[in-house]
């Protein structure tokens, strides 16, 4: 649908703004101060604090993209929210609409006015966003808004709503999914950070889209007519890194960044007096790729653990090995001695010991599980090549009796998967980390570590016997290898820890009481009320209840959006958490009625738990703000939803009555006969609207589009839960058999990952 819209958007509003070349084109010269919302200012700079300010959960917003630059694909790097010029109005939740130019741009201000070059832009560079208007157009960089760092979700279309297919009301279309697309830039602003204002290039023929990866070629099709051109009041923030990408790393839109070359000693000829490079890890980085561009390749963000948190590590320097210890293996790095000099330009030159810093350099904690059955799924690092900035090999002849092999077969082995553990952040400043090993001889020793995130818990049972921590009489094994990275401020999305086998693929006939989806619409969860787990789609099993004995039955489910992991609740408000964090139940509580639901909030720092007299109970950083224990309903409540703009929420009655709690009313069925009760609510994504499921499969909207029901249909079971899926636009509804019905937008290919049934 959002491909159809502007198909119609260019149709009829580009042509009243057509240029003849976009070389030249540029925002129009800022007439009033504009600044980026509160919470998300600064530039990339010193080191990347700027852009997430004091707000944490911002941080998130620092990734990488693909984009193209005269015809080759390039990496860029986002470190700022997107910004929509508000002096354009727009009745979209993000602010931002096309067809319309915007009347100014961000501010020098806007940037966190830190004074420096980097932050201080003119703001007359453009990002070309190429959109295909055809059947069956092929994969792009940004597949989908879920996976496009710091653009906006949706957009208003509300303009041109009386030139749309069917001339829809504008507030229909005020509010629509940004569709799939490329990027193209025009410059690569000698690697500097700034604001690119949008442009969208649309055209109807596959054979142009294809060419669309060049300014060049964009003029050509303009020129031509078999593409036109659209203003947006929309800006990104990022800056394009130096170097290219291969053709294959650029269509790897799964991988978090790309792996650099191998390189024995650090690329820098000339590294600074101390371990703080200038400019620290930007002023374009060159300071840390050194002058060869394809070194830049290293440039990417790992995951590390610190204090029980998930934090985000940005590499932009390639490996170390002290040579001066002897290593058989290709990198010149090995395991079972530690190192005797530091890496250049650090300013102590005493050589860290296992476990203690030299005052520069800070030590990373590697766990390396020494079993092989069964097989560890790492997300962290699943091997060398897949972990930024790592030697692809190591020597561990050293440890030939530890690992039970003869020294001849350990000279060159490949670096094995692992997590990192942290003991400080640095205060978030590049540095050398020396790099120590976790032996970890069984799962139960490397599941404590997982669920620990903590290297002093791991550290107090590295000699306790059966921990499965440690190797008698060798607890941690030192190593000549360095990385330099920098942890990024705030926290970031978990780390999933080793996959579980212990889910079904079909659950009960008439058993199944609880769904959740994946925050991305990948895929989605079903659960029975013995609690056994069905995963569907990319969602993945991580264990079940399956063959426990519970006090009270299963009635719920929440997937934690950090981990993609869940929460299982039963009626007595139990909760089973399975790689998802657990922050309490009501267990152990006498409740006036039971519980029949639950909500994760949106960091995955806490959740709910709704009862049926409407009794709510939190847990973790979830804020209480109303229930409806106190009142007389007139039917029990049957769920519970978030409203992501304003943290609130809506609790929903068999009846269809909504009662809100910091969270705008949209309407309810609480004074219409239903031929079935309603089941529960499903929030769209944006907190715009929500949509009411009956136990029939009816669906009623408020505010939210109707793509259809099962109201009509004669069904096996009865319906128990709609989710809806935040990427496609579209919803489920899942039946107590397992059985799932797909509803979406025409010709948008909601998807359909499978039943339970």
């Amino acid at each position: 649908m959002a491909v159809l819209l502007l198909a119609s958007v260019v149709a009829v509003v580009f042509g009243l703004s057509a240029q003849s070349g976009i070389a030249s084109a540029s925002p129009h010269a800022s007439t009033t101060a504009h600044t980026v919302p509160n919470g998300d200012i600064g530039t990339t700079i010193d080191p990347l604090q700027y852009n997430c300010g004091n707000n944490a959960p911002t941080c998130g917003q620092v990734g990488e993209s693909n984009g193209y630059y005269s015809g080759t694909n390039v990496d860029l790097l986002y470190s700022e929210n997107f910004y929509c010029d508000s002096n354009v109005s727009s009745a979209a939740s993000t602010g931002c609409e096309a067809g319309a130019g915007a009347s100014g741009s961000p501010s020098a201000a806007s940037a966190g006015n830190t004074g420096t070059t980097l932050g201080n832009t003119t703001h007359a560079d453009t990002l070309y966003i190429p959109v295909p208007l055809f059947a069956n157009p092929p994969a792009t960089q940004c597949v989908g808004t879920a996976t496009c760092i710091d653009h906006p979700p949706t957009i208003d279309l509300s303009r041109i709503a009386g030139a749309l297919p069917g001339s829809p009301s504008p507030s229909s279309v005020s509010n629509v999914p940004i569709p799939a697309h490329d990027h193209v830039v025009g410059t690569r602003n000698s690697g500097l950070p700034e604001w690119w204002n949008v442009k969208v290039i649309a055209t109807t023929d596959p054979a142009t889209f294809k060419t669309l990866t060049s300014v060049s070629a964009i003029n050509t099709a303009l020129g031509n007519s078999s593409a036109i051109m659209a203003p947006t009041n929309a800006y990104l923030f990022f800056q394009v890194l130096p170097g290219t990408l291969s053709t294959s790393m650029a269509a790897d839109l799964t991988a978090t960044a790309p792996p650099g070359p191998s390189a024995a000693t650090a690329p820098d000829p000339n590294p600074a007096v101390n371990q703080v490079e200038p400019g620290t890890t930007f002023n374009n980085l060159k300071n840390d790729c050194g002058a060869p561009a394809p070194l830049c390749q290293n440039i990417g963000i790992s995951r590390d653990w610190i204090d029980g948190q998930d934090v985000q590590a940005l590499y932009t320097e390639q490996f170390f090995c002290d040579t001066s210890v002897s290593a058989a293996s290709s990198s010149g790095c090995e395991a079972g001695a530690p190192p005797l000099q530091v890496p250049p330009g650090v300013a102590d030159r005493t050589a860290p010991s296992p476990t203690v810093t030299n005052g520069n350099i800070d030590p990373l904690y590697i766990p390396v599980p020494l079993y092989t059955s069964p097989p560890v799924a790492y997300s962290q690092c699943s091997s060398a090549i897949t972990c930024i900035d790592h030697p692809a090999t190591i020597d561990l002849s050293r440890l030939a009796s530890t690992l039970g092999a003869p020294a001849s077969a350990l000279t060159n082995v490949p670096l094995p998967g692992h997590d990192h553990l942290l003991t400080t952040r640095n205060g978030d400043q590049p540095e050398w980390w020396n790099v120590i090993v976790i032996p970890v001889t069984s799962p139960k020793g490397l599941a404590t570590i997982e669920s620990a995130k903590n290297y002093n818990a791991v550290k107090a049972l590295e000699t306790v016997t059966g921990s499965g921590i440690g190797v008698p009489g060798v607890p941690e094994v030192p190593t000549n290898a360095y990385l330099w990275f920098q942890t990024l401020p705030g926290g970031s999305a978990a780390t999933p820890g080793p996959v579980q086998t212990n889910c079904m693929t079909h659950l009960p006939a008439g058993s199944v009481v609880g769904s959740a989806a994946l925050d991305d619409g990948t895929g989605y969860y079903a659960v029975d009320a013995q609690g056994d787990v069905a995963a569907f789609g990319a969602a993945t099993c991580y264990g079940a209840m399956t063959g426990k004995p519970l006090n009270k039955p299963i009635v719920g489910m929440a997937v934690d959006r950090n981990t993609g992991g869940y929460s299982l609740v039963a009626a007595d408000g139990g909760v089973f958490s399975f790689n998802a964090p657990f922050y309490g139940s009501t267990g152990a509580i006498h409740l006036n009625k039971p519980v029949v639901g639950m909500t994760a909030t949106l960091n995955g720092m806490g959740y709910y738990l709704v009862a049926s007299d409407g009794g709510v109970f939190t847990y973790g950083d979830a804020m209480f703000q109303g229930s409806t224990g106190s009142l007389t309903l007139n039917q029990p409540v049957v769920g519970m939803g978030l409203d992501r703009t304003t943290g609130g929420y809506w609790l929903v009655a068999s009846d269809g009555g909504v009662f809100t709690f910091n969270a705008p009313f949209y309407g309810s069925t609480g004074g219409m006969k239903l031929n079935k009760p309603v089941v529960g609510i499903a929030p769209v994504s944006d907190g715009s609207g929500y949509r009411l499921i009956a136990s029939d499969g009816g669906v009623f909207d408020f505010n939210t589009p109707f793509y259809g029901s099962t109201g009509g249909v004669t069904l096996n079971k009865p319906v128990i839960a709609g989710l809806n899926n935040n990427s496609y636009d579209g919803y489920w509804l899942v039946a107590s058999d397992g059985g799932v019905f797909t509803f979406g937008p025409p010709n948008q290919g909601m998807p359909f990952y499978g039943s339970a049934a």
